[in-house]
């Protein structure tokens, strides 16, 4: 075990680099342990990302190249930023879009006026800009509401349902968007079926209940994936987790929608409910368990690092194979937004009058996970002797191990890292993030 980079973060320290602790053989170490388990392998880490918003887009478009360019490199470049793997689209128009809009013309069931349209604008020449600096990029795509005419409300807004005599018709419409972008050179391999089914939100929603999601995917979306020759996953749920397990349960209950299943994805709104996450890991081990959003409020925004690090690191330690939080750019007001009151913050903020490009304390805090843990990592178990001092551990395809380690307490801790019969003291300020990368 021999210890090769420590980075640290915490008041006033942003993703510095300290000396590496000293290594010896372990005899005797019982208090203050930290265990790393390396022959224990856990899930294989898929990617973190971040969505692709029209919001996003339209910041990306109103800031100059030379801004553009180091937006990219923050995101998506190995070497330098956070080699992010995965993008969130939103079919039509979400709350972070500049306007309300569909795809076709109002009652068109035979799709024949579908145009991407509004995604033309913004949102196909970023995604494209960023496929150039990762081709290999992972996108799912998830709807906030169906277009008002197909909705029992007739509107896209508070909520209501999608209506039976138009079911097949979006199943066609949502085939006819991955469509639309594989001609454009975008390919889009899942989608979930609804973001935030349970809500009836201010801005575009639609309500589906755990049976509802599961008669859309088995007698629509899937046989028409199947008709049109789409092989693009299905994630389900995409909401708040203090359900995650029920409701995949009641979804997945059906063997022919389980079949066709591949994700269960949740949100982090109501809380951290790790348990409820580990439970249905559990329950569903073959379903990969995604973060498809999350994200603070303009009132939070540099008070971020260790609330994002301590969710990605409990779900992590909970199942958890990929994370995407929301916006990938807002501006300086936190949007641009509509049919909400307020912006949110994202990890990376501009200013579209002067290009300024600004890295949020959220940033960092994804940092110390995305920058040291490749997609294709294994999970290995660990132990802590406090739940206020928390750690993940991944051996990287290099054979590397990332381990970060969470210091929840106000005060100064210091800990013995052991692992293959091996410990280092490290020293943890107060409130601090920690990321310790080894190699044999």
């Amino acid at each position: 075990m021999k210890i090769i980079e420590t980075i640290l973060t915490t008041e006033g320290h942003r993703l510095e680099k300290q000396g590496n602790p000293r290594v010896t053989p372990d005899i005797t170490t019982e208090n203050q342990v930290l265990n790393v388990y390396r022959d224990v392998k856990k899930q294989t880490w898929l990617g973190f990302g971040s969505a692709l918003t029209d919001a996003a887009a339209w910041c990306y478009a109103h800031v100059p190249p030379e801004s553009q360019k180091e937006i990219l490199r923050l995101y998506f470049s190995k070497d330098e930023g956070l080699g992010y793997d995965w993008g969130r689209m939103h079919i039509g128009s979400c709350d972070f879009s500049t306007c309300e809009y569909a795809y076709t013309k109002p009652e068109d069931r035979t799709l024949e006026s579908f145009d991407l349209g509004q995604d033309k604008a913004y949102i196909l020449p970023m995604v494209q800009d960023i496929l150039k600096v990762n081709p290999e990029l992972f996108l799912f795509a998830s709807p906030w509401s169906p277009p008002s005419w197909m909705k029992t409300t007739g509107n896209t807004r508070f909520g209501g349902k999608l209506r039976d005599d138009w079911k097949d018709v979006w199943a066609r419409y949502v085939a006819r968007y991955l469509q639309s972008y594989e001609a454009e050179g975008v390919a889009i391999e899942a989608v979930t079926v609804q973001n935030e089914p349970a809500a009836a939100q201010t801005w575009e929603s639609c309500q589906y209940t755990a049976e509802d999601e599961a008669e859309l995917i088995r007698d629509h979306l899937a046989p028409v994936f199947e008709q049109e020759g789409l092989k693009t996953k299905i994630i389900i749920w995409d909401h708040n987790k203090e359900r995650v397990y029920e409701r995949a349960r009641d979804t997945l209950r059906d063997p022919a929608v389980r079949e066709k299943v591949w994700g269960i994805g949740f949100h982090w709104y109501s809380g951290g409910h790790y348990d409820g996450l580990a439970l249905a890991h559990e329950a569903f081990p073959e379903k990969e368990l995604i973060a498809t959003e999350f994200c603070y409020g303009m009132t939070r925004k540099n008070d971020g690092a260790l609330g994002y690090a301590r969710d990605i690191l409990h779900n992590m330690n909970s199942g958890m194979t990929a994370s995407v939080d929301w916006n990938l750019l807002l501006d300086e007001t936190g949007g641009p937004y509509h049919y909400r009151p307020t912006g949110c913050a994202a990890p990376v903020m501009v200013n579209t009058q002067t290009g300024e490009v600004t890295c949020m304390p959220m940033y960092d805090g994804v940092a110390h996970f995305a920058r040291y843990i490749p997609k294709g990592s294994r999970r290995l178990a660990t132990s802590t002797y406090d739940n206020n001092v928390a750690l993940t551990a991944f051996e990287r395809p290099d054979g590397k191990v990332a381990v970060v380690i969470l210091n929840d307490k106000e005060e100064k801790t210091n800990v013995f890292l052991r692992m293959d019969n091996h410990t280092a003291p490290v020293q943890l300020p107060g409130r601090s993030l920690m990321t310790v990368l080894i190699e044999e």
